[in-house]
């Protein structure tokens, strides 16, 4: 008889387990970015996604521009799956999401969306800054100037999204967004919809919390591996998990909402002994990367890990007394990507460049054919970088024509050469010395 229970049991456990794995039915789809991020009309736009699956799977890019939904299929390189939207005019609105099936199950990504030719936010700003597992609450706040809209924007939690920002929601400059989870919604009557996120949040358990741009760029990261390290008297947290002015990570009175309380206590257990403040822009990254005088282009390269907004930045041409373009407020070079100015010569009505942004057109002529200088300038009238052509300093002389090879640093950021044009593109590998008469 007892062998006969324990069979029994055995078999039940063993359905158990059965049910419990179909949370687990081994196709997933994590990590869908797309880039560039800042996109304009003439870009086309590479989707990728990490794609996991216990069987054979096949995948698809669906996005949709306005009209009938477009599926393309999407090429696998060691389970990284991408696929290309096509360049599409200004204001185009852009939505798209990547489905991918096995033998056993179909499976569909959260959508995204993009823009083109919309002013670009500055996320770098964005970051997480109080967390509390006793009250349940995600603390944003924004150490910017500006304003910025969280449409897109999401928060994973143990690499699961648990929220994602609607256009309904902006976070004030120096200002605050508070989210409750589910769990506590019946506290919080209050509180709007789109302000809660899905699942709980402890306070005595290890925890990944991660902020993320529209493109599902990471912006900031908490991640608490060994909790244990801690106090056992910290342990479930006391009070809140909160940044203080330093940008560490300390036990703190909760303020959702609010300014943080510097808390005295560090939090110990976090991954590289806490999370690293986002970084302050360098501006020694920012270069000018490539001149064309044949299409009249110039391109600015940004080698850094954060966009930089080139607000109130200025060129000046042949040691002129007036600048030929000013950076105007929300233009920004991606981090590891290119912003490019076309000259006035050729935004013209017929030219391949109509209808060009007019914040990205420069007031001047731009010659392959002559001496040249072009400088490019801090807002307050520091140089960050200069090209030169000609030996003499007077500039506007008639030498050699290289049309219709670019001036380009080879590679993007490095030294002056004459190569294949590539603009918004990274420069050739190899290039040949400039004709300096």
């Amino acid at each position: 008889m007892k062998k006969i229970l324990f069979m029994a049991l055995a078999i039940v456990l063993g359905l158990v387990s059965c049910v419990k794995d179909d949370k687990y039915p081994g196709l997933t789809i994590t990590d869908v970015k797309y880039a560039p991020t800042a996109v304009s009309y003439f870009n086309d736009v590479t989707v990728t996604a990490k794609i996991t699956s216990f069987t054979a799977v096949t995948a698809e890019l669906v996005y949709n521009t306005g009209g009938e939904d477009v599926t393309v299929a999407m090429a696998n390189v060691e389970n990284i799956y991408s696929a290309v939207i096509p360049a599409q005019p200004n204001d185009t609105k852009v939505s798209f999401y990547v489905r991918a099936e096995n033998e056993n199950m179909t499976n569909t990504s959260t959508p995204m969306e993009y823009t083109v030719g919309a002013v670009q936010i500055d996320y770098s700003k964005l970051r997480l800054n109080e967390l509390n597992g006793n009250d349940k609450f995600i603390e944003i706040y924004n150490a910017g100037t500006e304003e910025i809209n969280l449409n897109g924007v999401s928060i994973q939690k143990d690499a699961e999204t648990n929220w994602t920002g609607d256009a309904t929601i902006t976070i004030a400059a120096n200002g605050f967004v508070v989210l409750y989870s589910e769990d506590v919604v019946a506290d919080h009557p209050e509180v709007p919809e789109n302000h809660i996120f899905r699942g709980g949040l402890s306070a005595k358990k290890n925890v990944r919390v991660q902020l993320f741009t529209p493109a599902g760029e990471s912006i900031d990261d908490f991640n608490l591996v060994n909790i244990d390290m801690n106090d056992p008297s910290m342990i479930p947290a006391p009070a809140s998990y909160s940044r203080n002015a330093d940008g560490e990570w300390y036990y703190a009175d909760a303020t959702p909402g609010a300014v943080n309380v510097d808390g005295t206590t560090p939090l110990l257990g976090l991954e590289n002994d806490g999370p690293t403040p986002p970084s302050e822009p360098d501006y020694t990254n920012l270069v000018l990367n490539e001149l064309n005088g044949d299409t009249k282009f110039i391109e600015f390269y940004n080698a850094g890990d954060i966009d930089l907004s080139v607000e109130g930045m200025y060129l000046v041409k042949d040691d002129g007394t007036e600048p030929t373009w000013t950076g105007a407020a929300g233009t920004v070079v991606p981090a590891h990507g290119y912003l490019l100015l076309y000259s006035e010569d050729v935004v013209l009505p017929g030219e391949a460049q109509e209808g060009y942004p007019e914040e990205l057109v420069f007031h001047s002529g731009l010659s392959a054919k002559k001496t040249l200088k072009y400088a490019l300038y801090m807002p307050d009238g520091s140089e960050r970088d200069v090209f030169t052509r000609g030996e003499t300093g007077e500039w506007g002389q008639t030498i050699s024509n290289v049309a219709p090879q670019s001036y380009a640093r080879i590679p993007d950021g490095g030294d002056w050469k004459l190569a294949e044009p590539t603009p918004n593109e990274a420069n050739p590998d190899n290039g040949e010395e400039i004709p300096q008469v």
